[in-house]
């Protein structure tokens, strides 16, 4: 469940070791980017002004309960991060965990370079594979996506044109399904499936094969209502029920939830 209020200012302690450059910046305006690093393993970070609020909801509002997430995993886990921005969710994990096999993948460029920048500063190579490829449920070679009309960093891209009122420009991307993921780099289990899509949610799990899906012993992910049939919460919920999880779920905001899936025993 996100953290709310006053309480967010422990994650913050709990996450970066200089936590003053947030504070400072919230009382006089700094300079942008700025820089974090977290803890307790060094991960040296840049966030630009427009993914501060991405950095907030990762650090500080903690949307993946990461405390109580790395107690589910092994020392060294194998990670499937589809939706990866500029790679926070990534980096806040291996700041907690130092050892982990990461398959990354974010269609958008600059995102991409960002976080290949962050990448290769702290030396995270050996843990991170990251590819500039959208990921879907039916295998395709490409696919448009509705974008903010930018040149540097994006937080909301989508299959939907109606997905958000910034969205103006539409792009054509490379993309990867889910088993071509499983397949091509043999995966056997999966420790953490992490998805944030913007409504790419439903093609990848509703058409990829369920014993694929099962791989995976932790399920995160963004869930958009998006209509009254199949693609909402309730009946996704519901779906990864049937498949042998147990579900916890949470509103983000009007139409966004995230929830969490426990693979039973």
């Amino acid at each position: 469940m996100p953290t709310n209020g006053y309480k967010r200012y422990f994650k913050l302690f709990r996450n970066i070791q200089n936590p003053g450059v947030y504070l400072r910046n919230k009382v006089a305006k700094s300079e942008w980017p700025l820089h974090f690093v977290t803890k307790p393993n060094a991960i040296e970070l840049s966030v630009p002004s427009n993914l501060f609020l991405v950095f907030k909801e990762i650090f500080m509002s903690d949307v993946y309960d990461i405390e109580d997430l790395i107690k589910l995993l092994p020392s060294e886990p194998v990670v499937v991060d589809i939706g990866a921005n500029v790679g926070f969710f990534d980096f806040i994990l291996l700041s907690k965990i130092k050892k982990a096999r990461i398959f990354a993948y974010e269609p958008m460029p600059a995102n991409v370079g960002l976080m290949n920048k962050t990448i290769s500063q702290n030396n995270l190579q050996g843990y991170i594979s990251l590819h500039q490829m959208a990921v879907t449920g039916k295998p395709k070679d490409n696919i448009e996506l509705f974008v903010e009309d930018a040149s540097d960093n994006t937080v909301i891209a989508s299959v939907f044109e109606n997905f958000n009122d910034v969205n103006t420009k539409k792009i054509s991307v490379p993309c990867i399904s889910y088993e071509q993921i499983v397949t091509e780099n043999k995966l056997g289990l999966i420790d953490v499936l992490k998805v944030d899509c913007e409504g790419s949610e439903f093609d990848i799990f509703y058409n990829t094969p369920p014993e694929l899906i099962k791989l995976a012993k932790v399920i995160s992910v963004e869930i958009h209502d998006l209509d009254s049939d199949k693609n909402n919460i309730n009946y996704f919920n519901n779906f990864i029920q049937s498949l042998g999880y147990t579900t916890t779920h949470t509103q983000i905001n009007g139409f966004c939830h995230a929830l969490t899936a426990i693979k039973q025993s």
